[in-house]
């Protein structure tokens, strides 16, 4: 068996409303929209920081998407050394559909259970957007989850965990296009049979179960076969707040839902997770987490569709005259710079413990040539600031922020999530800024990646 032991939650800070999407409607859902430099790899990187930086190495990655960014490319392996694992661990993708995320989860409790890993890390992330003028049909938000699964105690011990194969798919893609069939024979011969027999072969106990979890649009049609078994479904069917807070989070979504739990329940749950078959995951929550992540969630709101077609680069972005560029994105000079850029670790002199960001050979302050190596903060106070308006960006000027790292160090980064400037996130000299991880260009044909920054405790517009 094993255990949750951590785990932390990204959404991007923009959120959009039914009601921006189509006025006249009565959508009431949220959905979480990625800002113009934040995408599937930025937002797990944000998920995994935190976790990583209390130990816990993992000695394996498993890494869960149904909307991936690369081809032939494993984000497995690309995300662990953007957060410093050591080369050669283990580093699986599992990509295709939204189980994908209870896929690994599945997968890492076999793993761990096996004695040969001691700490795995779970990332599942999701960042899709439906198409364009049918947006409000969809409930698609942005969010990354990161989970490490170990053999030590933690916060959920995973009892059981079993898998129930379905041939039947109620709609999926072939060469592009997406076929449905029709869901009065689609949703019977697929959703309803394949939990049947998932059902009776788990064979779940009303008096042992706190919570029933079904992550599946289909969830009424087997209510009654609950409560046939005895289950409370007023009750005892744990009620899914996460949609209509974020939207629905593809791969994420199976396991919000378990931290939503969590962090709000103890004892024994069951997860039923379909998508062309069915996972099947019972845990038992030991203890709530120290923080809850997702009770307290607060985002900028949209003001307009046309805000909304600018996040997702739509407009100038599929103009016929519109040009990718290759700005500022050298690979050779990434990897060998990798652990200033990256890691930010720096210099600091032995003699006057002046702190620098980039080698350096001298101390410019008293002169010294003898360096230890420091790991810099990611916060910091702005030492000063200008605007700059030539450079491309979909919401000029783009602010260019020198910052006084805590502990020492300096560093020269831009300012994000500024679409909609306010004395609440305007920045100033002598303020507190965070530095996040970000795409540096919209225009860029390859990963380009660098820090950015955000103004700490900036009030946000919120409902």
């Amino acid at each position: 068996m094993s255990e949750i032991i951590k785990y932390d939650v990204a959404f991007p800070e923009f959120r959009m409303s039914g009601q921006v999407l189509h006025p006249k409607g009565r959508n009431k859902s949220q959905q979480t929209v990625c800002y113009t430099d934040e995408d599937l790899i930025t937002l797990s990187f944000s998920a995994c920081s935190s976790i990583l930086n209390e130990g816990h190495v993992p000695d394996a990655i498993l890494f869960a998407t149904s909307s991936p960014v690369f081809k032939d490319r494993y984000h497995a392996s690309f995300l662990a050394d953007l957060i410093g694992l050591k080369q050669g661990i283990l580093a699986l993708d599992i990509i295709s559909t939204a189980r994908a995320g209870s896929d690994a989860l599945l997968l890492a409790d076999k793993l761990i259970g096996s004695g040969h890993y001691k700490h795995i890390l779970l990332v599942a992330a999701h960042v899709d957007f439906p198409p364009q003028g049918d947006e409000y049909l969809y409930s698609s938000g942005h969010a990354a989850v990161a989970m490490i699964i170990s053999a030590e105690k933690g916060l959920a011990e995973i009892v059981n965990t079993q898998s129930f194969s379905s041939s039947m798919a109620e709609d999926f893609y072939y060469k592009g296009e997406k076929t449905v069939y029709d869901p009065r024979f689609s949703r019977g011969t697929g959703f309803k049979t394949n939990m049947q027999e998932a059902w009776k072969k788990t064979d779940p106990k009303a008096d042992q179960t706190k919570q029933l979890i079904i992550n599946s649009p289909y969830a009424r049609m087997v209510l009654g076969m609950i409560k046939k078994s005895g289950f409370d479904t007023d009750n005892q069917v744990f009620k899914d707040s996460i949609k209509n807070k974020v939207g629905h989070t593809g791969a994420c979504h199976a396991l919000l839902l378990m931290i939503s739990a969590m962090e709000n329940l103890k004892g024994s749950v069951l997860l039923f997770d379909y998508m062309n078959g069915t996972n099947v995951i019972q845990f038992n929550i030991n203890e709530a987490p120290s923080i809850a992540m997702l009770s307290d969630l607060t985002f900028t709101e949209l003001d307009s569709y046309q805000d909304y077609l600018k996040l997702r680069k739509q407009g100038d972005f599929t103009d016929v005259s519109y040009r990718s560029e290759d700005m500022f994105s050298s690979e050779m000079l990434m990897e060998r710079e990798k652990d200033q850029l990256l890691y930010l670790k720096g210099q600091e002199c032995k003699s006057c413990k002046s702190v620098f960001l980039l080698k350096t050979t001298r101390c410019h302050h008293c002169h010294g040539n003898e360096f230890k190596e420091k790991k810099l903060a990611q916060t910091g106070t702005v030492y000063t600031l200008t605007a700059e308006h030539y450079f491309p960006s979909s919401f000029p000027p783009v602010n260019m922020v020198v910052i006084d790292l805590d502990g020492g160090g300096r560093v020269t980064v831009q300012q994000t999530d500024d679409m909609y400037p306010s004395e609440e996130n305007l920045i100033k000299i002598g303020d507190a800024v965070k530095l996040v991880y970000r795409s540096m260009m919209e225009k860029d044909r390859k990963p380009n990646y660098f820090w950015k920054c955000k103004k700490i405790n900036a009030k946000i517009k919120n409902e």
